[in-house]
Formats: structure tokens, C-alpha cells, sequence
């Protein structure tokens, strides 16, 4: 039996040993104990849901850094639906309040160390919050890991799970990762078929060489030359355009395995 202080009305809490989630009798806080200290729990509900998410990974696939068969060739595998346990350490530093929000699992999935929590939105969780079809993934390790790196003076940390969709997708052989933000919509991505950048220099290099060559026919022999330094340059912005140019958004194809709506 351990005892603490109820981080949300100070109240005295006992904790039988390998209990990681107690509630106050008094305020009816629930708190995560873990071997380094006590901390709120919270919850951030989902506000994107399963089809909004499938959206802005179609539209994210026809981004101008993407390959450009991307959109229409991407094939969705796999949507996991899921909670994902981080810490989230109030700290003043130096007078002024920081925040950090670490993963409290391990993973590879991008964007888990860059994951912002809106104060406002987030929920004190307890026994009346339902995470519907979720999957509230487990914590693999304490707050201690990450307290001795963080800078300043605790104030405040939080076991929050956070919404997120994981994506899996194929194109071209190859297996690839994107997660969205399930509060926000904003997708993490940190490898993914990227645009050929031979055209790019392509293009330059043709602009490049016609306005060259217009400026030093201009100094030369006549002005009427100086045209090509126009042409040079409609040229290139003519070229970049098509090369850049995100396709039409289409509809998202139905997702094998998936339910809708």
C-alpha cells in the first residue's frame, strides 16, 4: 500500500502496490501512478472522423512534393483507429512555462514527438468516458525516462492519450506509414514517395540557358535579342506550372476491411 496527495484537490489517496490508475473518492480525479510520482489522466477525444481522415490523406497524396502518380496509385491497406499514450510535462523554465509531450510508448510512427495538446480540449478521464471503437494503446514506460532531460522545474504532467488515425499504404511495391492528427487533422509523414527532382532541373537549366543567351545576344548584337530573356523566364514559369501542378482532388476509394460512416 502506497499513499499520495490527489494532484487535482490535494486529498490523501492509498494505492495498493502494481496499481497504475486509482480515482479520488473525494474529487473523483482519476490519476495515473507510476513509479516516479503521480499525474492527471486525461483523454483527448476524436474530433476528425474515419472519413474527414481518408479526405486529407487523399488530398496530402497530391502534395507538390509527392510523386505525381501518388494520388491515383496510393492504396490504402490498413486504418487503425487508436489512442496513443504520451507524457505531457508543464515545467517553468526560467520564469516562462514550457511544454513537452513525449511518447509513453515505444514506436516509429512519425509525428509522435511532435504532437501539440490543446489545453482546452482535453478531458479529465474517467469511468464515464467511452473510446467507441478505439484502441487505447498501453504505456510502456514511466514519466522518469524523460524527467532527468527536461529542462526547469516540474509544474505540472499528464498521461494523455491522443487521438490518431495510422495509416498504411503501398505504392509501388513499397509499404509506407502516415498518421493524423485525430483532434486536428494534421498529418505526420516521414518517408514517402517524393517528386523526381530531374524535371525541376530540367526546367532551370532551359530558362537558364534562353535568358543567357538572350541577355548576351541583347549586349551584342541587338536589343530586339533581350525578348529572349522574357521568353527565358515565361518558359520556365510555364514549365514549373506543369510540373507542379497538383492534380484534381478525387473521391477516396473505398478501403478494404474498413468500416464507413
Amino acid at each position: 500500500m502506497s499513499s499520495f496527495s490527489c494532484p487535482k484537490c490535494g486529498a490523501p489517496v492509498s494505492a495498493e502496490t502494481g496499481i497504475h490508475f486509482i480515482n479520488c473518492k473525494y474529487c473523483g480525479t482519476t490519476a495515473f501512478v507510476d513509479r516516479s510520482g503521480v499525474m492527471f489522466y486525461y483523454v483527448l477525444p476524436f474530433f476528425v472522423d474515419e472519413e474527414k481522415a481518408k479526405g486529407i490523406f487523399r488530398r496530402w497524396t497530391a502534395n507538390p512534393k509527392a510523386n505525381k502518380e501518388l494520388e491515383s496509385k496510393a492504396k490504402i491497406t490498413e486504418i487503425k483507429k487508436e489512442y496513443f499514450p504520451v507524457y505531457q510535462f508543464r515545467r517553468d523554465v526560467d520564469g516562462r512555462e514550457k511544454i513537452y509531450v513525449k511518447p509513453a510508448k515505444g514506436t516509429v510512427l512519425p509525428g509522435m514527438s511532435q504532437l501539440i495538446i490543446p489545453a482546452g480540449d482535453i478531458k479529465i478521464y474517467d469511468e464515464k468516458f467511452n473510446p467507441g471503437d478505439a484502441v487505447a494503446l498501453d504505456v510502456d514506460f514511466g514519466m522518469d525516462a524523460y524527467l532527468p532531460e527536461l529542462e526547469g522545474e516540474g509544474k505540472e504532467q499528464a498521461l494523455v492519450y491522443f487521438p490518431i488515425y495510422e495509416f498504411n499504404y503501398e505504392f509501388e511495391g513499397m509499404t509506407y506509414k502516415a498518421v493524423i492528427d485525430g483532434s486536428s487533422g494534421k498529418i505526420y509523414t516521414d518517408n514517402f514517395p517524393t517528386r523526381s527532382s530531374v524535371p525541376y532541373g530540367l526546367v532551370a537549366m532551359a530558362s537558364f540557358g534562353i535568358a543567357f543567351f538572350g541577355g548576351l545576344l541583347g549586349s551584342l548584337v541587338s536589343w530586339i535579342f533581350y525578348i529572349l530573356v522574357v521568353a527565358g523566364c515565361l518558359v520556365g514559369y510555364h514549365f514549373a506550372r506543369q510540373v507542379t501542378q497538383v492534380p484534381k482532388e478525387q473521391p477516396a476509394k473505398a478501403v478494404k476491411g474498413v468500416k464507413n460512416g
